[in-house]
């Protein structure tokens, strides 16, 4: 019986020796290991976690990396309940409404340009029989602010005196805010996305729902 005592004791302490190793590495092959070893343990489930945790978070670097639509879209797939699926499917619709599966201006200045904090209630600019066109979609109002304040300046020349309208939406059941602008009709529409896409700006027309 003393036996039994000191080898499960001297188990316990190698357990707590593997653990430590595991957490201050903190890689998943750390984790796995140490499940290989200690599969019955009480900190087998956290390791586990740990390990999904840092697969999600490597998949999610190699998606930013890479920065296409494709990328995100095999994100979402494999990690839905992810912390960053809702900017992977906001960084989706940049590229989607631009009409572009690679990199481009509109999807780097999505992720700068997110805000965190309570959102506001999107202000929507009403015009009869209007017509816009969409540079883009964020998570809350102040981020599509803060990106509309950068493209009036960059684009100046373009945008004019155009005036910005935010109007609430969602991706997949996630909130968004898209970042129009108002034009007299569909014809400036098309001529106004065909220069900013020559620059790399994501522009679509839109109706005025």
């Amino acid at each position: 019986m003393a036996l039994a005592a000191a080898l499960m004791l001297a188990s316990c302490s190698h357990e707590k020796a593997d653990w430590k190793s595991a957490s201050t590495a903190d890689t998943a092959d750390g984790y796995q290991q140490f499940l290989t070893q200690h599969p019955n343990s009480a900190n087998a489930a956290q390791a586990r976690t740990r390990i999904q945790q840092i697969q999600e978070d490597h998949d999610w670097q190699s998606a930013t990396s890479a920065d296409s639509r494709e990328s995100y879209e095999q994100f979402v797939a494999k990690h839905p309940d992810s912390k960053w699926v809702q900017e992977a499917h906001i960084r989706i619709e940049n590229f989607a409404q631009s009409g572009a599966t690679g990199p481009t201006a509109a999807g780097a200045a999505t992720a700068a340009s997110a805000v965190t904090g309570a959102p506001k209630t999107p202000h929507v600019a009403t015009m009869a029989g209007a017509h816009y066109v969409q540079l883009g979609a964020y998570h809350n109002q102040a981020g599509a602010e803060s990106q509309w304040k950068h493209l009036s300046i960059k684009y100046a020349r373009e945008l004019g005196t155009m005036m910005p309208r935010y109007v609430a939406g969602k991706v997949k059941s996630h909130p968004v805010v898209r970042l129009q602008v108002a034009v007299s009709s569909r014809a400036q529409a098309t001529a106004l996305c065909t220069k900013l896409r020559a620059h790399g700006q994501a522009c679509v027309p839109v109706g005025a729902g």
